[in-house]
């Protein structure tokens, strides 16, 4: 009898201790927050991933086709100063034509507007150029041309040139640069002809949605904020947009942007990016939703993927699918 009821003490104390022990790992988050140094840094190794390096002698210049088919020449460089450039120079090139990848570089597509507010921009493609002597910048401009083939949601006839400095996420429209448009349609023989200078370019048209606006306020799981994690939305029926939620509210502990990213009753994608500091990884989520008036929009834990960064770009891309 005695070893009886020491048989169900312990079988008492086995499915108490199991019981606890799923709590707590329930409670556990699904992936380890990184600090806001880390996330940077999983973000700086993609973006140098993306990189194309080339060395080239500056007596002769350089021309080449890119993997998405954009003709690149480089012909037009100086220092700063003005005088010539002579000997090896380095080229430094990032094309982004999807969301996806655009999301993990943080290269959002918001524009100054007439007013200087950010808006939502529809992208036909975002580009950096950047030429260094022994580590000095050089001055100058590049001749890209871009098919008009990317220019997805928008009008091909309203794209319009945009520059930022390397470390900020919104646009301005660029006084430097010149964009053309060659051919009609969207075909292979279509294209803009564009004059670049050195830094973050994109072709771009701003937008503004008609419809009542309303604030949206996204939270996000415990650890995450908005030194390591980015928020972003992306239009149901554009697929060249990824409006960003840049501002955060230390109060509320939500997600936030300035001038109403989108009417009461529009339907878009809100894109959770972060990192987990174990695997070096990217952390993300997704979910759809209809705009109401001050909609609140929550990722928790359970809501968090990971995967290759190949699988969460196409999972991203494949939104529009």
């Amino acid at each position: 009898m005695k070893k009886l009821n020491y048989l169900l003490i312990g079988l008492f104390l086995s499915v108490a201790f199991s019981s606890c022990r799923n709590d707590d790992e329930q409670k556990a988050p699904s992936f380890n927050p990184p600090t806001a140094a880390e996330f940077a840094g999983i973000r700086q190794n993609f973006l140098a991933g993306l990189t194309q390096v080339k060395t080239f002698d500056a007596n002769y210049g350089l021309s080449f086709t890119s993997p998405k088919g954009v003709k690149v020449d480089i012909n037009n460089y100086y220092h700063q100063g003005g005088l010539p450039v002579t000997g090896n120079v380095q080229l430094r090139y990032v094309e982004l034509f999807d969301i996806g990848t655009m999301a993990l570089a943080n290269k959002p597509l918001m524009g100054r507007n007439y007013l200087g507010n950010a808006s939502p921009l529809v992208t036909g493609g975002e580009f950096f150029i950047e030429l260094t002597q022994n580590g000095e910048k050089l001055d100058g401009n590049a001749i890209l041309q871009v098919p008009v083939e990317y220019t997805q949601g928008a009008n091909p006839d309203d794209m319009s040139l945009w520059a930022m400095d390397e470390d900020s996420t919104v646009w301005t429209q660029d006084v430097n640069g010149e964009i053309v448009r060659q051919g009609s349609g969207t075909g292979a023989e279509s294209y803009y002809y564009c004059w670049l200078p050195f830094c973050w370019t994109n072709i771009d048209w701003l937008i503004s949605l008609p419809g009542e606006k309303t604030e949206i306020r996204v939270r996000v799981p415990d650890g995450y904020d908005n030194k390591n994690c980015s928020i972003y939305a992306a239009y149901l029926t554009m697929p060249n947009t990824l409006a960003s939620f840049d501002i955060y509210d230390e109060t509320g502990k939500y997600f936030t942007e300035h001038t109403g990213i989108a009417p009461i009753g529009f339907q878009m994608f809100v894109i959770f990016i972060s990192g987990d500091i174990l695997t070096g990884q990217f952390v993300y989520s997704t979910k759809l939703v209809t705009i109401t008036a001050n909609q609140y929009v929550t990722f928790t834990d359970a809501d968090l993927h990971t995967g290759s960064i190949q699988q969460i770009i196409n999972a991203i891309n494949g939104l529009y699918n």
